[in-house]
């Protein structure tokens, strides 16, 4: 994926998402590329770059950035493992490749929010917000990209919702632990 499409991308994503689901699900499948190596990996790297210079000591920012890395990339493969678990996909290869792309797309506004993680006293209020936005990524996603099943969809939203919800505390609650062990 190139820079520009990259970053219309995530420009889409959050400000147009109705628009985004419905060109991406008009995309054949041989255009589609591979999601967690072309969106997902180069947004949790771009969110750990950028904190480089909010923390401010070289040395701790890379070892937070690192840490916070790997926490990001758990939590999606966590979250991407559960999903297909639960979610009597497998016969269907394209729904499968749909969830996972709309799953990874709409936790865009979760990984830029951990920018604004460092004031605290508004760090919980961020998250939360930014995990309600993203559920309603993933409810948009779910209706335009799964529409010849709508109560498939509606199902899977709600089990998928629990689950978001779980992960991302749990994400939350792990670099909250790494901001007060890095003491910053």
């Amino acid at each position: 994926m190139s820079l520009g499409k990259f970053f219309s991308a995530i420009i889409s994503v959050l400000f147009r998402p109705r628009r985004y689901w419905q060109s991406v699900s008009l995309t054949a499948e041989s255009e589609q590329s591979d999601v967690l190596k072309d969106y997902a990996v180069p947004v949790i790297a771009l969110v750990q770059l950028l904190k480089f210079p909010l923390i401010g000591v070289p040395r701790m920012a890379m070892f937070f950035s690192i840490a916070v890395f790997l926490v990001d990339c758990a939590a999606m493969y966590l979250l991407l493992g559960g999903v297909s678990s639960f979610s009597e996909l497998s016969d269907k290869k394209e729904s499968t490749g749909a969830v996972m792309r709309i799953l990874c797309h709409a936790m865009t506004p979760v990984w830029l929010v951990e920018l604004l993680y460092f004031i605290h006293g508004w760090n919980l209020l961020f998250a939360v917000v930014a995990v309600a936005y993203a559920l309603m990524l993933v409810r948009i996603g779910f209706s335009v990209m799964l529409k010849d099943d709508p109560e498939r969809s509606a199902g899977l939203f709600r089990s998928t919702a629990l689950l978001f919800t779980g992960v991302n505390i749990a994400s939350f609650l792990v670099i909250m632990a790494l901001v007060r062990l890095f003491n910053f």
